[in-house]
């Protein structure tokens, strides 16, 4: 059956290509439906029991995610300039969208209670930026006062002084970050200095940080790929069949989890770095074999079929075992992990059909002229540096098999040592 594949592939490379191009735009069309979730909470199920009492206790205490702004100054932040700035950062902050304005404590906005002449005297802290340094000092001395500012929004030594910011939702700590930071930047004076903390920050700020590592390092892998490949094979053309399997295999496993109405979490973010080196290990293996046949036979189609021929069984069983290995993810407790191994096993399995089918289709449109041109070139040339580095290692691996094994054996006990 494999075989029948392989010579349709070959009689028929312009329709083969066709249709797996089709396949592509339709699961390349899916992308615009793509909902991004880079909370890591959700790597609990949702009705997860400890998830579900966190939730209980948040909204029976009307508790809501906070960011913590640290506003820092070594000379001391009680002075009229410095706290006319901090008073004029935190109205602003007050204005971005997803802030909860009535929960938000600093000097600003939290109320202090004096009593006196029998009377209570409740105003915020910081009611109006003082004008002296008296004035400064006196309320410096009014947080020190109460247990329940010392040391929340002002530090017992007057250096520093914290706002507590609460947001409607966690997904949008990272975009109010920013936002904070923009009028920090423009409010504070010359040698202050600023710190965000806070747990959906540092969720939020994770999960954007990992989806724009992704983006780089995934393009990057794929480079480096296509240079190994030239690199052991010297053919340009031969960097054709790889990039179009690595790229389409990503394209389908993400089209396909995307149109499934699963959500891009951090882990499914690194199925392409995972997929890409997977899906090119059969066509490397089928133009290793290919180099080697043609040259010695002189004729495409036939190099092609004896040069797959004994290639079909370890291909099926590698991509076969490398699938159900991923696919086992599905068993475990976290859901993004369970998506992750099934579409990376779905990705595998559509390379393999790729290396069956579109590979031999691509190699049989290359011209003969060029191909015998190029390949017998590289027959003749001198040996590469990478032939000569690997040579002598083979040879060597060969003639001290022994103590090869035993030194592969000391290395794998030291191993096992670092696991204990």
């Amino acid at each position: 059956m494999f075989e029948r594949m392989t010579k349709f592939s070959i009689d028929r490379p312009k329709t083969v290509i066709g249709i797996v191009v089709l396949l592509t735009i339709l699961f390349a069309i899916q992308f615009p439906k793509i909902t991004i979730d880079a909370d890591p909470e959700n790597m609990l199920e949702a009705d997860q029991a400890d998830r579900v009492f966190y939730n209980q206790v948040k909204g029976a205490f009307g508790i809501h995610d906070l960011i913590v702004v640290g506003l820092v100054d070594e000379r001391g932040v009680f002075r009229p300039d410095s706290l006319e700035g901090i008073a004029r950062a935190t109205s602003e902050i007050l204005k971005i969208k997803g802030v909860i304005i009535e929960d938000v404590v600093s000097p600003s906005t939290t109320d202090n209670v004096k009593s006196g002449a029998g009377l209570l005297d409740i105003r915020p802290v910081l009611r109006e930026a003082p004008t002296s340094l008296e004035a400064a000092q006196r309320i410096r001395a009014d947080v020190a006062e109460n247990p329940f500012l010392d040391e929340k929004i002002a530090s017992k030594d007057g250096t520093a002084v914290a706002l507590y910011v609460p947001i409607e939702r966690k997904d949008m700590s990272y975009r109010v970050a920013g936002e904070i930071t923009t009028i920090l930047e423009r409010e504070l004076l010359a040698g202050q200095a600023y710190h965000l903390a806070g747990l959906p920050v540092s969720e939020d700020t994770f999960g954007y940080e990992m989806f724009f590592q992704m983006a780089i390092v995934a393009p990057l892998a794929f480079m480096l790929i296509l240079l190994i490949v030239f690199v052991m094979f010297r053919q340009l053309a031969f960097l054709v069949p790889i990039a179009l399997t690595a790229m389409f295999s990503v394209i389908w496993a993400m089209g396909f989890l995307v149109g499934m109405g699963f959500t891009v979490h951090i882990m499914s973010s690194m199925i392409p770095v995972f997929l890409m080196p997977i899906a090119v290990l059969d066509d490397v293996h089928i133009l290793s074999e290919f180099f080697d046949r043609y040259r010695a036979l002189g004729d495409k189609r036939r190099a092609l079929l004896e040069a797959m021929r004994p290639l079909y069984k370890p291909m099926l069983y590698t991509s076969l075992t490398s699938a159900v290995g991923f696919s086992s993810l599905a068993l475990a407790d976290i859901p993004p992990v369970r998506v992750f191994g099934l579409f990376v096993a779905f990705g595998i399995v559509a390379a393999w059909l790729m290396a069956l089918t579109v590979v031999p289709a691509v190699i049989s449109l290359m011209d003969d002229d060029k191909l015998r041109r190029r390949l017998y070139q590289a027959d003749d040339a001198p040996h590469s540096l990478l032939d000569r580095i690997l040579r002598p290692i083979g040879a060597l691996a060969f003639s001290r098999a022994r103590l090869v094994l035993i030194f592969g054996a000391l290395v794998l006990a030291f191993g096992a040592g670092g696991l204990v």
